[in-house]
């Protein structure tokens, strides 16, 4: 049986290649790996413009999942607020893509998990907005480990595919989901009340969660959320 294609989303950056300073489509090696584990066949994305959904919708004629990727900050314009200082760099043409990518995806029931800025950005395409500041989140020396557990909500979709209704994850964001868009559920909460996953009704099978769980796909129940991903989007492939 073939693998599932799942598209990654890319990041954008200058990288050197060749001696010279390239502007480059890029992807975490991690979703990659984690996929592959999983059992997908993944392929990276490139940023496209936001306005064309045709293209976006034929790109989705042919995956048979999504992974949204983590990155840099999402512009705050984009949900109706003012820059706070420790708003980092926005790139708005990303951020127009990708909303048309997952809005597509939520109305197709598209497989998806969101991850970190994937959350943000689920949210954000459904009319939601976001914290802009958690400094006491972004503990990117426990990239590997256990920063702070999270608590899932009994009956979600979450709990069932991870299997526990308490999951240590890592955590290295600094902004997280604040008031929730159309359709969305919040499924996990840190301690602290941050909220850690959403679910979207109406479309079951796309997940977003605040943490990294390719970076911890050692763990089963971190791994399960990227088999989890690949099974529905065999199923969806026919």
């Amino acid at each position: 049986m073939p693998r599932p294609l799942i598209g990654i989303t890319a990041e954008y950056a200058t990288v050197p290649i060749h001696d010279a300073q390239m502007p480059s489509h890029l992807s975490n090696r991690f979703y990659v790996r984690a996929l592959v584990k999983a059992g997908a066949a993944p392929v990276v994305i490139p940023i496209g413009d936001g306005a064309d959904t045709e293209s976006v919708r034929d790109l989705l004629d042919r995956l048979d999942g999504l992974l949204i990727s983590g990155g840099i900050d999402i512009d705050p314009a984009s949900y109706g607020r003012q820059r706070e200082p420790a708003t980092g760099e926005s790139q708005p043409e990303r951020d127009a893509y990708e909303f048309t990518v997952v809005r597509e995806a939520v109305e197709r029931n598209r497989p998806t998990l969101a991850i970190c800025r994937g959350i943000q950005t689920l949210n954000v395409a459904l009319g939601g907005t976001l914290v802009q500041d958690l400094p006491e989140h972004s503990r990117n020396e426990l990239w590997n480990q256990t920063a702070h557990r999270v608590v899932i909500e009994g009956g979600s979709r979450l709990e069932r595919v991870v299997g526990e209704p308490v999951l240590d994850v890592n955590s290295l964001h600094h902004q997280a989901v604040e008031e929730t868009g159309e359709g969305v559920r919040v499924v996990a909460r840190a301690d602290d009340g941050t909220i850690e996953a959403i679910e979207i009704e109406g479309a079951p099978d796309v997940l977003g969660v605040q943490w990294h769980p390719e970076m911890i796909r050692h763990r089963p129940p971190h791994l399960a959320l990227f088999r989890n991903l690949v099974e529905s989007a065999r199923r969806a492939g026919g």
